[in-house]
Parts: C-alpha cells; structure tokens; sequence
C-alpha cells in the first residue's frame, strides 16, 4: 500500500511556510554558528545510517526497549548503542522515554524492512562509504571537471559497480526504492491509460513500470535495461504481477530501442549525462519514433533563485558521482530541440520530480 499524499496545495503551504521559517533562523543565527550546523550535517547522516545498518527499527516493532536488550539483539556494544539512539532521537529518529527505553517515531518507522513507507534501501545507500566517499571529492571535481567516483575509484561509476556487486545491489535496490516513492504524484499528475504498449528506458528492476501497468490495467509494457539487469527485472515484474503483460529487452540506448511503443518513459536517465551525451541518446531515440509516438521524461527541474531546491543538490550529486547534470526548463527545451523533438509541456509535481513531454519534431 503506497503512503497517502496529503493534497497538493497543503504541500504547497507547508513548503513555504518551512522555507520562511529556514529564512527567519538563517538571519538570526550568528553566522559561524550557521555554518557549523550546516556542515555537521553529515554526523547526522552516519548515526542514522548505522541504526539503519543494525536494523534497530525492526528490533523495536513490538515496541519500547532498553540499548541493554536493543544491543543483545543486534550483537552490538551496549554504551555504544544507547549513544547512538540518544543522538538520533534528537532528530527525531528514535525517541527515548521516561524509563530509558527507546521506541519507534514516524521517521524511525520507515527505517523498518518491508514496510510500504520503508527508506531503509536509500538510507543504506546514502550512508555507505562508497557513496559518501565521491561526495569527499566534491572540490577535486570542482578544480578538475572529473567525477569524484572516477577519481576515488579509479574508473567510471558504472565500471566500479560491475566490479563491486554488494555496492551495485545496494544502489539498485535504492533506485527501485526511489521509483516507488515519487510514483504516487507521478500518477496524479499523468493519465497513462491512452496508451497501449509502454517502453521503459533504463528502467531497472522495472518497479516503476509495475506500477504504470498497475495503474493502465489495458497496456502492455517493455522494459529495456543493460543485459546484465534482464534476469532481476523479469523476477521482479512477475513478483509485481505484471510479468504476463511486459517483456524484458537488453540493449544499449545508445543503439537501439524498442521500436513498437507508443508511450516511452526514462526516468532520472538523461541526468546521469552530459549535454553531448543525453543529445546523442535522446537523438538516436527520435530517429526511432514516430509523429505518434511521445517521450516522458521524469527529471527534477531547477527552479531559478536562491529558494531551496533539492535539484540544486541532486545536481551536484551526478557531477561528483556520472559528470551528468540537473536541468532548468530552459535547459531541457534546448536539450530535446537538438535531439529533434518538441517540447510540449513540463507538467511539476508536489515532489522533487517533474514530467517532461515531448513528441518529434523536425530530425537532427
């Protein structure tokens, strides 16, 4: 069962009533103090990933413990454990009561395994090593251009995964996580049931086509994916219920796709390259297509300003990590024009993702 959205325009007032209250703090907080909270963010993320790691929450489904009974459980030192809950409970992950036992928060709760709400995948990911390391390289990337993954590893991202596959398990299962959690605004914001036939493009596991599908009960559906990947995604669109109405294709988009779509769908795909790249992708892919054929992007958009955005973030994360990019509007209008399609609309959510659609225009 996915998590409900609350409705869009009480989103919308929360935002923005949380943006004024950052603004209000910033200016009223010495400034050698600001920066100190800002850049001890990352003890944050370590201590909820180790309790993540752990498993600590599932340990306290059944409710309230000690770190005496917590770290029995677990296998962990007890002094230890209680240090790290009580620093968790100040962000709200965890909370310890009266008698000294620690117990479940919203936040802690979707720290749990196989919950429909669970972030643990992400979380894993988040704080692993091998992510935060690249992360370590952030100034290296700004002085040379070079990802900080190439520059840690010694190679590309993708070439790394193929050698390391607790870590490509690890970021696969985040990604699959990832699809589930923007789907709900993605379905409120898009009818998928003028489609017959949906091709997913570097689609993973194939989670977010399981949920199209689920959602245009009449479609059939592709998932194309590297070759690597095609025995995992068929597991999963079988576990989904949907394996009877899609087949799983490998291949390279940057050759060719399927061809036999009419609804093509690439998720969080065109930011992990550069211009040259994604224009080489998105261009081989309209060669393909057809007047009645239409592309979806699913990217996160820059919005212009000094607002929070989380793109702005994202964006630094595929510079350090792929040297892909995030994108304004503009920016992606100009993309897809020289890839030969027309934009035809950007349709935002109340998420971090928006909907980008387009259909060919004149060929490059």
């Amino acid at each position: 069962m996915m998590t409900r959205v609350p409705p869009t325009r009480v989103i919308q007032v929360a935002n923005g009533v949380r943006t004024r209250l950052q603004s209000l703090v910033q200016r009223m907080v010495p400034p050698e103090i600001g920066l100190l909270e800002l850049t001890s963010g990352f003890m944050a993320t370590q201590a909820i990933y180790a309790a993540a790691r752990l498993r600590i929450a599932d340990v306290l489904a059944g409710g309230p413990r000690s770190a005496t009974d917590i770290a029995a459980e677990v296998g962990s030192d007890p002094d230890a454990t209680y240090r790290l809950l009580r620093a968790c409970a100040t962000y709200g992950v965890f909370v310890e009561d009266s008698e000294g036992r620690f117990g479940l928060t919203l936040l802690a709760s979707a720290l749990r395994s196989g919950v429909s709400n669970s972030m643990l995948p992400v979380v894993l990911m988040l704080g692993d090593p091998r992510y935060q390391g690249p992360w370590g390289r952030l100034a290296d990337t700004v002085e040379t251009g070079t990802p900080g993954a190439e520059l840690l590893f010694g190679k590309p991202l993708w070439e790394y995964l193929d050698d390391d596959p607790e870590f490509a398990a690890s970021f696969n299962n985040a990604m699959t996580r990832l699809s589930a959690l923007d789907w709900p605004t993605v379905q409120a914001a898009y009818d998928f049931t003028g489609f017959s036939t949906i091709v997913d493009i570097g689609g993973g596991h194939g989670e977010l086509l399981a949920l199209i599908l689920d959602a245009a009960p009449a479609a059939k559906g592709v998932l194309f994916e590297l070759p690597g990947m095609v025995d995992q995604a068929e597991e999963h669109l079988r576990q989904a219920g949907v394996g009877e109405r899609c087949r799983v294709e490998g291949g390279s988009f940057f050759e060719a796709v399927p061809s036999d779509g009419d609804l093509y769908v690439m998720r969080r795909v065109i930011h992990d390259f550069d211009d040259e790249q994604a224009v080489a992708i998105l261009s081989n892919l309209c060669r393909q297509l057809s007047n009645d054929q239409t592309l979806l992007l699913l990217e996160s958009v820059i919005s212009p300003g000094n607002a929070p955005h989380f793109a702005k973030l994202l964006d630094l994360d595929m510079m350090v990590f792929v040297g892909g990019r995030e994108r304004t509007a503009r920016q992606f209008d100009a993309l897809l024009d020289r890839a030969g399609f027309r934009l035809t609309r950007i349709i935002p959510t109340i998420s971090t993702i928006s909907l980008i659609e387009a259909v060919p225009g004149r060929q490059p």
